[in-house]
C-alpha cells in the first residue's frame, strides 16, 4: 500500500555538521525537511523507496540496485564521518523485475558486478542528504534505491505506474521519497549561472503540484526546462506515477532558493490514505 509522497531537495549543506555556519540561510528547508520525516515517521512506513537523480544514471531507463546492504558517506564534501546505511527489500525487487519483463523500457537492475564504484558506496548524495533526515527521524527501513533515467517523461510516468503494481503486490504500507532540486540558476552566481526563467519554472512547478495538475506537469516546455537548469523533474514524474488514476493532496511545507537553487519540500497524500 502507498501511504505518502515526500518531495525533497538533497543540498548537503542542510546537513547541520556540513552547513554550520551556513545553515541559517537555508531554516526553511531544514525545518521542511524535520517536518516532511515527521509526517512520514506517523505514516509507519515498512518500506522506503528513494528516487534519486545523482546515482547511475542510463538511458535505456531507471536504474534499480540490487544489493542488498547500500551504505554510502558524505566524504566528497569533506565528512567522511557522516555515514548512511540502507538496506535493500529484495523481495520488492523480485516484484519489480516481473511487472517490468514485458515492458518496452525496462529498469535496469544494477548489481555488484555492473556497479563502477570501486569503494563499495554506491549511495549518491541525492539519497543520502533525506536518509540523513528520515534516519534522525527514527524512520530506519528497509526499500529500494532508484535513479532515474534520462527517458520521455510520459516513459518515466509509465514506469511509475509499474512500480505502483510491484509494491501493491508487496502488501506493505510503502512511502516513497522523490529527491530532486528545483532550478539551478535563480540567482547571479549561481551553480548553473543565472536565468530570469529559473525562478518562472520554480513557481509554475510548485503551482502544478499544490493543484494536482499532473498532465501539464508531464506537458511543462522542454525550452523552460532546459533554462531552468534542475535536477528533479524526473524523479518526481516517476513518483506521480505511481499515484496514476488517483486524487491526491498536495502539502507544500517549504520552499526557498537561498543559494540559488530552488529547494522544495512537499509531502502528497493519496486521498483514500487521508
Amino acid at each position: 500500500m502507498l501511504s505518502m509522497i515526500g518531495i525533497a531537495p538533497h543540498p548537503p549543506i542542510i546537513i547541520p555538521a556540513i552547513g554550520r555556519g551556513e545553515l541559517s540561510k537555508a531554516r526553511a528547508t531544514v525545518e521542511g525537511m524535520k517536518l516532511l520525516s515527521s509526517r512520514i515517521k506517523k505514516a509507519a512506513p515498512e518500506l522506503l523507496i528513494v528516487i534519486t537523480p545523482h546515482g547511475q544514471v542510463f538511458r535505456e531507463g531507471p536504474a534499480v540496485l540490487t544489493q542488498g546492504h547500500l551504505s554510502g558517506d558524505f566524504g566528497q564534501f569533506g565528512f567522511p564521518d557522516i555515514r548512511i546505511e540502507f538496506q535493500t527489500d529484495l523481495k520488492l525487487v523480485e516484484l519489480l523485475e516481473q511487472e517490468t519483463k514485458s515492458e518496452p523500457r525496462q529498469p535496469i537492475f544494477v548489481d555488484d558486478q555492473k556497479h563502477f564504484s570501486r569503494s563499495g558506496q554506491v549511495l549518491d548524495h541525492g539519497a543520502m542528504v533525506p536518509l540523513y533526515y528520515l534516519q534522525e527521524a527514527g524512520v530506519r527501513v528497509p526499500g529500494l534505491h532508484i535513479t532515474f533515467g534520462f527517458n520521455p517523461y510520459r516513459q518515466l510516468y509509465q514506469f511509475g505506474r509499474t512500480l505502483r503494481q510491484a509494491v501493491d503486490r508487496r502488501e506493505m504500507t510503502t512511502v516513497v521519497v522523490a529527491s530532486g532540486d528545483l532550478s539551478h540558476r535563480l540567482i547571479p552566481g549561481a551553480p548553473a549561472g543565472y536565468s530570469p526563467r529559473g525562478a518562472e519554472f520554480d513557481q509554475l512547478l510548485v503551482d502544478l503540484l499544490r493543484d494536482g495538475r499532473v498532465e501539464d506537469i508531464l506537458g511543462l516546455d522542454s525550452q523552460l526546462i532546459n533554462e531552468a537548469g534542475e535536477c528533479g523533474l524526473r524523479s518526481f514524474v516517476i513518483a506521480l506515477g505511481m499515484l496514476d488514476g488517483e486524487t491526491f493532496k498536495t502539502e507544500i511545507i517549504s520552499y526557498e532558493g537561498p543559494f540559488g537553487v530552488g529547494y522544495l519540500v512537499a509531502a502528497l497524500h493519496p486521498t483514500q490514505i487521508s
